[in-house]
Formats: structure tokens, sequence, C-alpha cells
């Protein structure tokens, strides 16, 4: 789940491009004084380092989507997301509200969903039925799948370790108080990197990885970071996605943009599921 977050920047920055054993190119407005002299190379190892001592943060993300099915069919949504978790023990509450609209439908209502998960279980709750559901026991294997998607997402050190694969193709500049990295690519070598995230998000609910992405070619990706200068920890994380899908034998155009802040890094000590929750919610069979 990881990459769960991962997957889904901002308009683009003029940065001067710069090798991973040169320091960041200080905007205009950088004071001298602020200026690092840490190569990209350093900077990846200490945001690595950093990330891996990160056992609880908050982050809010924004994602808009939209999916071209034909002429006569496109698909837009658009999903809020606030969420604070820890990473161990594996724990998260997560309000979301999402809204869709499609061509030749009638527009929905935005929907509003709250969750909580613990070692106890997963809690969520239903807007449609106005309650709180709990999945059962007997369905905890498959809970077990998808937390380890949710986990991934918040394996904020792996998504680096993965990107530093091709740190020669970021731009990196500085201002007073972060480093910003831009990654704005295409081509089979970060179909890879897609492939890679997606055989980890896949493989835990053994799903063939590799047949979706037969039928994946990767128009463009974009990447946008930002960097705490002192604690190394990511503030913003930019994502912009292109690709085009085969779906049950149609092909779908497919573009995401995803912005994500991260705050409060290990200020959260336990999630804990609320007793009313706990109380009220009810055990739904394949919910």
């Amino acid at each position: 789940m990881k990459k769960w977050i991962a997957y889904m920047g901002a308009g683009a920055i003029a940065l001067t491009l710069a090798g991973c054993g040169e320091s960041a190119e200080p905007s205009e407005e950088t004071d001298p004084k602020e200026t690092s002299d840490l190569t990209l190379e350093e900077l990846f190892a200490k945001t690595t380092a950093a990330s891996e001592e990160a056992k609880s943060f908050h982050m809010d993300m924004v994602t808009n989507q939209t999916m071209v099915m034909g002429p006569e069919m496109d698909m837009d949504m658009k999903m809020d997301i606030s969420m604070d978790m820890t990473v161990e023990p594996l724990a998260f509450y997560q309000k979301a509200q999402s809204s869709f609209i499609s061509e030749g439908m009638e527009d929905m209502p935005p929907m509003e969903t709250e969750m909580y998960y613990t070692a106890d279980g997963l809690y969520s709750y239903d807007p449609m039925m106005d309650m709180w559901v709990k999945l059962p026991a007997d369905e905890m294997e498959d809970l077990e799948a998808l937390m380890m998607m949710e986990q991934q997402s918040g394996d904020l050190a792996g998504q680096f370790e993965q990107l530093e694969a091709f740190q020669d193709d970021f731009t990196f500049e500085q201002t007073g108080d972060e480093f910003v990295l831009t990654l704005d690519a295409a081509g089979e070598e970060y179909e890879k990197l897609i492939s890679e995230e997606m055989g980890q998000m896949l493989g835990e609910l053994d799903v063939e990885a590799q047949e979706i992405m037969d039928g994946m070619t990767i128009n463009k990706i974009y990447y946008e970071i930002f960097i705490d200068k002192e604690t190394f920890q990511p503030n913003t994380i930019n994502m912009t996605m292109d690709f085009d899908m085969e779906m049950e034998g149609e092909s779908v155009n497919i573009q995401s943009d995803m912005q994500a802040e991260y705050s409060n890094f290990n200020g959260i000590d336990t999630i804990t599921v609320p007793a009313e929750v706990i109380e009220n919610a009810e055990e739904m069979n394949g919910y």
C-alpha cells in the first residue's frame, strides 16, 4: 500500500541539470549563507537514512485522475485524503473525500469515508449505510495483503532507494530551506520502475503484474520532490503520470496527478480506534 500512495507535478520549475557529483543550483531568491554544498548522491543517502528513522507521520494527499475510455466516455475522479500513520506497528487513521464526474452520467455527490486500521482489524465508515463496519476475522488474510500494499506507501526509504537509480536524470535545485528534485521522463527504463512498483503492490494479492504491464505504455512520468534541509525528510512529493493500458480489449488513457504533503514525523505515538466505533461496528462478510 506504500505504492498506494506512490501512484497517482505541479508546474515545472526552471532548473539547471546537475550531475550526481554536483551540488544543487541555488534559486535566485536563495541567500548565499543558506546555500548547501551537498551533492545529489549525498542527499539521496541522507534522505534514505532519515526516512528509515520515520516511525510515524501525517500525510495530506490530493489526487486528480482522468480516464479516457473512448470518444464518448471520460471519467474524472478527485480524492482528498488526510492520514496519520505509524510504520511499526503498521496502523493508520484516514479520512477521505471522493468525487466522480462522467460524461453522460448524473453527477454524484462527493463521498466521505473514514477508516481505522490497527492490529485489532479494519474499521470503515460506510456513508451509504451511515454506520461503521468491521472486516471479519475470517477475512484477515486478505486484509494482510492489502496492508502490505499500504505499508509500501509508508515506506519512504524504499521509494527513495528506487528513485536513486535514476539520480542522473534528476534536476537539482535548492531554496533557503529545501532541496528541490525534479524528474521529467518517459520511456522503457521508467516503465521498468513502474513495473517494479506494481510487482511489489500486486504480488501481495496474487495478481500477475507482468500481464498488466504488457498492456501498459508509460507516456510521461513527472516527479517533484521537496526535501527539508534540516531533517532530510520530504515535505512534499508531487507525481504526474500519463499512461495507456488495455482494459477488456479496449485502450484506456489515464492521466493522474498526485500531490502529497508530509508532516509531524515521529510525532504520532499510537493509532487508537475509539471505543464507540468498536462498540457500534457491525461485522460484514464480503465487505
